[in-house]
Parts: structure tokens; sequence; C-alpha cells
């Protein structure tokens, strides 16, 4: 599932490819989209897409005037950007194509498991992990409230911060070296603020990574660069030996260097 430093990169490369050119066509193909087609082509038909911005996991495909179109890739979602009609004829479980003056674009659902692409969305009160609204203060206050929840199934919380998945938690809690069995409120308050540190500067390293590896991205994910949730690698660049077990429910990878804290 992409992350926030992946869609980080994926909006800036599809907003390169598309931008400064008008929409001409549209079509739904599933019944995911619960806005009529209809409406849509009234509504976008003709419109140029003004931005792509990015909200936690979902990207925003802005053509002004509150004329938004929201995608969550979730699990098994992609984006294919194509001038070739062939090629876009022949992508499976198709969502929604727009079809713009030089190329199109194509969300579809590969595994068919649960890709969201709405009409409007209502924006959320949840800051991003990269918005001026993700305070210190703010994420010490959660916890606090959240004093008994799991450390990483906290990060993970879409209702807490917005953008960190399990890959990424991984890494954030390896980088501020806290195991992923600790729990929360029983972080003592300066390894939480180093904790918080962790999470801009792992996320901002990984665009950076991602832009210098993959430039051109806008599908998938590109992950050889991490540190510890990898199954490339058995022992970490500081020389432990990589632990993967079930933690918060989710496949969790981590080194016996990261501090309980229970």
């Amino acid at each position: 599932m992409p992350e926030l430093p992946d869609l980080e990169v994926y909006k800036d490369n599809i907003f390169k490819r598309l931008t400064s050119t008008r929409l001409v066509n549209l079509k739904v193909f599933s019944m995911k989209i619960t806005t009529p087609e209809s409406i849509l082509i009234d509504e976008l038909s003709g419109r140029e897409l003004l931005c792509i911005n990015r909200h936690g996991k979902e990207l925003f495909f802005d053509f002004g005037e509150n004329r938004i179109i929201s995608a969550h890739l979730m699990l098994s979602g992609r984006i294919s950007v194509s001038s070739n009609a062939d090629s876009i004829d022949k992508i499976k479980s198709k969502v929604l194509s727009l079809e713009f003056e030089n190329e199109s674009i194509v969300f579809y659902d590969a595994g068919n498991v649960g890709a969201v692409i709405k009409y409007k969305p209502v924006p959320s009160n949840v800051p991003d992990a990269f918005s001026s609204d993700f305070t210190y203060d703010y994420f010490a206050e959660i916890a606090r409230k959240k004093s008994a929840v799991n450390v990483k199934a906290f990060l993970i919380d879409q209702k807490v911060v917005r953008g960190i998945g399990n890959a990424y938690a991984d890494e954030i809690l390896w980088m501020a070296r806290i195991s992923p069995k600790s729990t929360i409120g029983k972080i003592p308050s300066e390894t939480l603020y180093e904790l918080y540190k962790a999470i801009g500067a792992t996320l901002r390293d990984a665009v950076v990574s991602i832009k210098a590896i993959a430039p051109d991205i806008i599908s998938g994910e590109e992950r050889s660069f991490l540190k510890v949730h990898t199954k490339a690698k058995k022992i970490t660049d500081t020389g432990f030996s990589i632990i993967v077990e079930k933690i918060a429910s989710k496949t969790t990878y981590y080194t016996q260097e990261q501090i309980l804290y229970t």
C-alpha cells in the first residue's frame, strides 16, 4: 500500500505530465464511484487540472471551484498515465479514466480489494504528517489521551496522524530506537519528542530516496532503501539482526537495539 512518501512523489510526477491540459472526456467503470458519470462529465469536461495535492494517503485532483476527485489507493489500487489508447484499453479492473488533451490517467484496482475514488470528498480534520498542524504539542496530547495504546498501532492510526503506514512506522520506530511492542503512554517525554522528530525525518528522507532511485514513479512502491522494514537483508547497518513478528496486527520488522517501554 502506498504511504506518504510514495504519494508525495506520485503527485508531482503525474502533475508534470498533465499540467496545462484540459479534460476532454472521462469514463466511470465501477460502482465504487457513487457520483453518476453524467454529472462528472457535466462538471469537469473542458476544465484544466490546476494541481494535485496529497493529504494522508489520498491524492486530490483539483479542477477548481471545489471540483475535486480524490483517490485512496488502499491495498491494491494503481494509477497509470499514458498517451497510448491501446495500452489503456488493456488495463483490467478500471475504476475511472480521465482523458486529457495529450494523455489519459486511469485509476484501477489490481486486486479488486478496496481502491476508493470520490468526487468532492469531505476534508479530514486529522493533521497530515507534513502539515503545520502536526505539532509536538498535538502529538504529545494525543499520546496522553491514548496512553494505553501500542506505539505502532498509534503511529498507523489515521485518526491520530495521516500518512503513516506499516512500513514507515517500522522505520520511524527504528530511527527513534523504540520497540514496536512499547506502550505510547510509557515512553518518557524526551524519548517521545525524539519519536515525533523521527516521523518528519524518516518520511522526508524517504521522499528524497524515492526521487533519486525512481524519479518518474507514479505507481507501485520503491522500498529498496529502507533500513529495517525489508526482506532484502537480515541484519541492519548497525549490526543487529532484524526480527519479523506480528505486532498491532501487522507484520513488523524491528531489532533488539530498540528499547521496550511498558
